[in-house]
């Protein structure tokens, strides 16, 4: 449940973003992967890394959607249909995880060099499928 309220704070801040260039939603995007590698690293070192891959942290949660969101934008202009329909789809394919996003989560969680990595890039991932998905669905609805 933490990752889906992670993924709710990350669509209300996108509303700020609504109007935004894809360039500004890429920089959040990068800027938030760069902070949750910081962040991850730090707090498995801090719990000697108990849990590879704690709930408790969101920061992935919100750069794989803002990842969701700015490849959209390269498309089709941001409007609420496709901040649903990504938030949709993230969430299915963050909670899911089909491969490869499931081979990335297993592969960088074996050890602390790369656990931090793992945490982030699953959700990156996700954000890559869920624009797909999200706009092939937005064509699919709308035309």
């Amino acid at each position: 449940m933490p990752g889906t309220w992670g993924t709710i704070g990350a669509a209300f801040l996108s509303l700020f973003f609504l109007n935004s260039s894809s360039i500004v939603l890429f920089l959040i995007a990068i800027i938030s992967t760069i902070i949750g590698l910081y962040a991850s690293d730090v707090c498995l070192k801090a719990t000697k890394n108990l849990d590879m891959d704690p709930s408790w942290i969101v920061i992935d949660e919100v750069a794989g959607f803002f990842w969701a969101i700015s490849l959209i934008s390269l498309v089709h202009p941001l409007d609420y249909i496709q901040l649903v329909l990504a938030f949709i789809f993230f969430r299915i394919f963050d909670i899911m995880k089909p491969w490869p996003i499931s081979w990335i989560d297993r592969a960088l969680a074996k050890s602390l060099k790369t656990a931090a990595l793992g945490i982030m890039l699953d959700d990156v991932f996700a954000g890559f499928f869920a624009a797909f998905f999200a706009l092939f669905a937005s064509r699919m609805l709308i035309g």
